[in-house]
This record gives C-alpha cells, sequence and structure tokens, in this order.
C-alpha cells in the first residue's frame, strides 16, 4: 500500500509538472527556433521534472507524515486533473450562458469601425483566446459573424473542457450561430464560431 501510494504520487505529480509547463510554454516560444531545438528543450523540461521529482521524494522520505502528505497531495492533484478536464460541469448553466453572451457581445463589438486598433485588440483579447486574438491582430481583420442583435440561446452542451451555445437570430433572418466556449485563465473565451446548419 505504502510503495503503491508513494508510486502514485510521484507519477501524478511529474504529469502535473509537465501540464503547467506547457500551459505556460506561451513564455518560452521565443526559444522555438527549430524543430530540433524544441524536441531539446522537451527533454531538458521532462529530465528536469524527473530530477524535481526525485530530489521532492528524497526531501519527503524524512519527513514524520510522509504517506498523509502524498494521498493529500495525490487527492488534490486528481481534483486539478477533474477540474481542467471537466471545466464547464463545475459552473451552472445560467452562469456559463450569461458568460457566453457577454463574451459574444464583446466579440460583435470588434466590427465597429470607430474602434482603434488597441481598442479592438484589448476587446479581442477579452473576447477570443489568446490565440485567435493574435490571428485577428496579425491580419488585421476582425469577424463579422452575421448576428447583429443578441439573439436567443436555443441550445446548451458541454464537451468535457469546453461547452457551446447555439444562438438563434431574430426574425426575419432566422440563422443560427454556433459559439465554443474555452476556460482560459480564469475566465472562459471564445475558441470557435460559425454559421450552424
Amino acid at each position: 500500500m505504502r510503495e503503491f501510494v508513494q508510486k502514485s504520487f510521484l507519477s501524478l505529480l511529474g504529469v502535473f509538472l509537465l501540464v503547467v509547463f506547457l500551459k505556460n510554454e506561451h513564455y518560452l516560444n521565443f526559444l522555438f527556433i527549430h524543430f530540433l531545438i524544441e524536441i531539446n528543450i522537451y527533454i531538458l523540461i521532462i529530465m528536469f521534472i524527473v530530477w524535481v521529482v526525485k530530489k521532492l521524494n528524497k526531501w519527503m522520505s524524512a519527513l514524520r507524515y510522509k504517506l498523509s502528505i502524498e494521498m493529500m497531495a495525490s487527492l488534490f492533484i486528481i481534483i486539478f486533473f477533474t477540474y481542467e478536464l471537466f471545466t464547464p460541469y463545475f459552473y451552472p448553466e445560467d452562469y456559463l450562458k450569461k458568460v457566453g453572451l457577454e463574451k459574444i457581445e464583446v466579440l460583435h463589438q470588434l466590427t465597429n469601425p470607430e474602434l482603434t486598433n488597441k481598442e479592438r485588440d484589448s476587446l479581442a483579447k477579452d473576447a477570443v483566446v489568446k490565440e485567435m486574438a493574435a490571428s485577428f491582430s496579425m491580419i488585421g481583420h476582425y469577424p463579422n459573424v452575421g448576428l447583429n442583435d443578441q439573439g436567443e440561446v436555443i441550445d446548451f452542451r458541454r464537451h468535457f473542457n469546453r461547452y457551446e451555445l447555439i444562438i438563434e437570430s431574430d426574425p426575419p433572418e432566422l440563422k443560427k450561430f454556433q459559439y465554443i466556449f474555452s476556460k482560459e485563465g480564469m475566465d472562459f473565451k471564445i475558441i470557435g464560431f460559425g454559421e450552424f446548419h
């Protein structure tokens, strides 16, 4: 039992540290100049994580309540992964719809011709994920998805760490639009949208 808990804890800790690195690797994008350099960086990071886990295990072997600490830490890491994999299931439907409609409203403001580029970039960062906001800024084109008024939410679906809203525009158009949201940082943001058929 003790050995199983120790191995589980060390494995979960290693995976946790790797996931934390992968979620923050965009800060190291300047290092990824070439494919071989990127592979070497990943290998170095994995070696560093293994070294940290071994050092932590060695340090913890002197602790009196090592087994209890490992079990609690493993439980917290499992809760963290559960939250990351099933984020929308931790929030009520009304809250997710409200946040989604707010982000859609901000997305529609991007086509306002009176806005400066700096204001548009700021709104884009608030409404959509980083990659999408960066692409909007680089190409200088902000999407007009055709939904002038808010419309009505006709369908809501959760899918693992994402959720989607299907919105029907007001008459006479009666078009349907799909928006997909994912958690970025402490907020949900749009990761995809388009007309729904």
